[in-house]
C-alpha cells in the first residue's frame, strides 16, 4: 500500500488525475449516515433477495469500528452482511492507529491496544492508551518516533498485514448504502465491484486522508455527494467520511471515464482553520493481495506522547 504526500496528482490506467480543493460547491449532498435511510422496497439492496424474518438483519451501516454508534441498514440480508463482515478484517487494522490517536472506543468501552509487526527488530512496538487518556508504550526503534528540535514530530505505526482493496470495498459498501433508491436503481452497476473483486478502469481505489491535530468528532458522520452540475471531467459521486481526528474522501467508480479526471479533496477549509499548507494523504487501495504497510500521524509540540519509551534492546 502505497502512500504518498508529496504530490497528489498521478497517472492510473492511462488517466490523469487532477486534485482540487475548491470544488465542493460543485457537489451535494444526497444521503448522510446522521439521516434515517427510508426506501420502499423488501428486497436487499445488494442481492435483491427479498427480505424476511430469516434472513432479515439488523446490521450496522457505520461499522462498529468506526466507535459505538446506532447507524442501521434495514436494507440489507443476513448473507451480504456475512461476506461484508471478511472485508472489516482489514478494515480493523487500518483503524487501529486512528483509534489510538482520536481515543475512539469500542462497543465495550475500549480503545484498542497497539502492537507492530515484528520486522528485524528485538521486539514489537507496543502503544496502548491508559485509563487516564494518555498514550503509553515501548518502541522497538527510533524510526517509530521521530521529534525535532521544538517538539515537532512524527509518530509511525507499522502495522501488520491487509487487504487493501477490501478496505475499499467496506468503505463503498457504505456509500451505496446512502444512495437514494432512484439513484440506487440508476447506478445499480456498481454493486458489482463489491462482491466480484474486479478492478478496472472504472474504480479509482485512492483514499485521501487529512489528520486534523486541533479537532476531533466525537460520533463517526458519512456523506455521499453527488454532482449538481454538468462538469465533463469530475465524478459523479464522493463519500466523505469523518471519524476522531481524520478526514478520509473516496471516489465512488465512474461509469464513463475520461482521458482526465479532477478530483475535490477532503473539504480541509470548511472544517479546519485557514492554514498556510494541508498535509493530505493519498493511499493506494488498489491491491487485491494482503500487505504490511505504515501509518503515521504528524503532532506539534503541544501534543508530543511523552510516556512513549525506547526499548533497551
Amino acid at each position: 500500500m502505497n502512500r504518498k504526500k508529496e504530490s497528489l496528482s498521478y497517472h492510473y490506467k492511462g488517466i490523469d488525475i487532477f486534485p482540487r480543493l475548491d470544488l465542493l460547491h460543485t457537489y451535494k449532498i444526497i444521503g448522510s449516515s446522521s439521516n434515517q435511510i427510508r426506501r420502499d422496497r423488501t428486497s436487499c439492496i445488494f442481492c435483491k433477495k427479498t427480505l424476511s424474518g430469516i434472513n432479515k438483519t439488523k446490521s450496522h451501516l457505520i461499522p462498529e469500528l468506526f466507535g459505538k454508534n446506532i447507524s442501521r441498514n434495514n436494507y440489507e440480508c443476513d448473507s451480504c452482511n456475512s461476506l461484508s463482515g471478511k472485508w472489516e478484517s482489514s478494515m480493523g487494522t487500518f483503524l487501529t492507529p486512528i483509534r489510538i490517536v482520536s481515543k475512539i472506543k469500542n462497543k465495550k468501552g475500549k480503545i484498542p491496544k497497539f502492537k507492530s509487526r515484528l520486522d528485524e527488530y528485538a521486539i514489537q512496538t507496543e502503544m496502548f492508551i491508559n485509563d487516564s487518556g494518555t498514550l503509553k508504550g515501548i518502541l522497538a526503534t527510533k524510526d517509530d518516533l521521530k521529534i525535532d528540535d521544538v517538539g515537532n514530530g512524527r509518530l509511525k505505526f507499522r502495522l501488520g498485514q491487509c487487504n487493501p482493496f477490501d478496505i475499499y470495498k467496506v468503505f463503498l459498501k457504505i456509500a451505496l448504502s446512502l444512495m437514494p433508491d432512484d439513484k440506487l436503481k440508476k447506478e445499480n452497476w456498481m454493486i458489482k465491484y463489491l462482491f466480484n473483486g474486479t478492478n478496472d478502469k472504472h474504480i479509482f481505489p485512492y483514499l485521501y486522508k487529512v489528520f486534523l491535530d486541533d479537532k476531533m468528532f466525537t460520533k463517526a458522520t458519512f456523506e455521499l455527494r453527488q454532482i449538481h452540475q454538468q462538469y465533463k471531467y469530475h465524478p459523479q459521486y464522493l463519500l466523505t467520511g469523518y471519524f476522531g481526528k481524520v478526514i478520509i474522501h473516496i471516489v465512488l467508480p465512474i461509469k464513463k471515464p475520461k482521458k482526465k479526471v479532477y478530483l475535490q479533496m477532503p473539504p480541509i477549509l470548511e472544517i479546519q482553520k485557514e492554514k498556510l499548507d494541508y498535509e493530505i494523504e493519498k493511499i493506494d487501495l488498489s491491491d487485491t493481495e494482503n500487505k504490511k504497510w505504515d501509518m503515521s500521524f504528524k503532532f506539534s509540540s503541544n501534543m508530543k506522547p511523552t510516556e512513549l519509551k525506547y526499548s533497551d534492546n
